[in-house]
């Protein structure tokens, strides 16, 4: 391709990056103004469907499972889902967990309004499309508002023990289901319920979880759902995952406690261990780049390493990032790239670090006898770095467990 045809090219390139930028802030202008047009308080259910559009009715009425509507006209729409909406609310507990319950409750314990959280579109978006919250301004503030009429019904809720254990029954699928898959990547339906009833010590209604587990991946994405298996959001191929769970047969997957699945289970967990930390003072310390930077460039060589790449992958990404300079720095930094993929828990590897599972392979090798006990006739059971690995991977022992 000659000059001319790169610089056709790089017009053209520039021209649809512009193009989609420019959509990009047509679509948050329209977004904004749609989510914080001018809001009264107090004000009712009815007020409130009447402002949005019956494209957006339609969503609502689709999100509360109303059939036979569709033909319906604007304002006999809002009638219908005046009537519906309140009823939904006293159903939501069987989907939520406390973290959306806390959330109204706050609203409504602060006479149905308070300044709008730091949410997502798509989290604000679940909640307009409930029928239940409602976006505006207000003084020049963005405020997130609840209809008068529904305010006692969610106050009501707060005393109810009935819901208040489902709603913490709900938080602990959820948080566990997270937490789980955090550590493992992708599991099957059957191994997931397996496991979260081992953890709760209670039968789990799959059909009961599966909704709730749907309906907040509406509100915070950050479980992929297949036919058979579940997967955390950041697993791109949980084909693979699968596959390398199933060729180590032999290797358990690791012992979480029940906290440290809670604790994984939060919104936005790192797991930032020793080594983790350690590559990031390693980093602000040598290059110019501020603790921010470092941690978010150490949580891809973490997804690198789960995804299946080897410390030399993650060393390329590193120079390719940084200017290593001398020999010296360039050992440093590998040193300090092997510790953190060797003390990283991977999901093909079954939650279980490399040096982990290096150490369960040591504890089966047999000891060297003393040289006077061997006979002439007697061989010393060995694994050689070029033979397969004992934990089933398929791979070479010095390319898998004995890194």
């Amino acid at each position: 391709m000659n000059d001319k045809n790169n610089k056709e090219v790089e017009k053209a390139m520039q021209k649809a990056i512009a193009g989609l930028k420019d959509l990009s802030r047509d679509m948050e202008s329209k977004a904004h103004k749609k989510h914080w047009n001018e809001i009264k308080v107090p004000f009712s259910l009815h007020e409130g469907l009447s402002k949005y559009t019956k494209y957006e009715l339609e969503d609502i009425r689709k999100k509360l499972q109303i059939k036979n509507a569709s033909s319906l006209k604007k304002a006999d729409l809002i009638l219908l889902l005046q009537q519906r909406i309140p009823e939904y609310l006293e159903k939501i507990y069987h989907l939520w967990g406390s973290e959306r319950f806390k959330l109204v409750m706050k609203i409504a314990s602060n006479g149905g309004y308070i300044t709008a959280p730091d949410l997502t579109i798509d989290q604000i978006n679940y909640f307009r499309g409930n029928g239940l919250i409602y976006t505006g301004t207000l003084e020049g503030k963005k405020v997130w508002a609840v209809p008068e009429e529904l305010i006692e019904s969610i106050l009501a809720m707060k005393s109810n023990v009935l819901i208040r254990g489902i709603l913490n029954r709900n938080t602990e699928w959820i948080k566990l289901t997270r937490g789980l898959l955090f550590y493992y990547g992708t599991l099957s339906s059957i191994q997931l319920v397996e496991m979260l009833e081992s953890y709760t010590k209670e039968t789990i209604p799959f059909g009961e979880f599966l909704d709730v587990i749907y309906d907040v991946n509406i509100y915070r994405k950050e479980i992929n759902l297949d036919l058979d298996s579940f997967s955390d959001s950041s697993v791109f191929d949980s084909k693979r995952v699968k596959q390398e769970h199933q060729i180590r047969k032999r290797v358990p997957f690791y012992p979480f406690t029940k906290q440290q699945l809670l604790l994984a289970g939060e919104p936005g967990f790192v797991d930032r261990n020793h080594s983790y930390v350690q590559l990031m003072d390693f980093l602000t310390e040598n290059f110019e780049i501020d603790r921010e930077e470092a941690d978010s460039f150490v949580e891809d060589c973490v997804y690198a390493t789960r995804i299946g790449d080897s410390p030399n992958d993650v060393m390329k990404l590193l120079s390719d990032s940084f200017d290593l300079g001398s020999i010296d720095m360039l050992q440093a930094s590998m040193d300090k790239v092997v510790q953190l993929v060797n003390n990283t828990r991977q999901w093909f590897l079954k939650g279980n670090t490399p040096r982990e599972l290096g150490e369960q392979e040591r504890k089966h090798l047999q000891p060297l006898p003393a040289p006077e006990a061997i006979s002439k006739n007697e061989k010393v059971e060995k694994i050689g770095r070029n033979e397969p690995c004992l934990c089933g991977s398929g791979k070479k022992y010095k390319k898998c467990c004995g890194r």
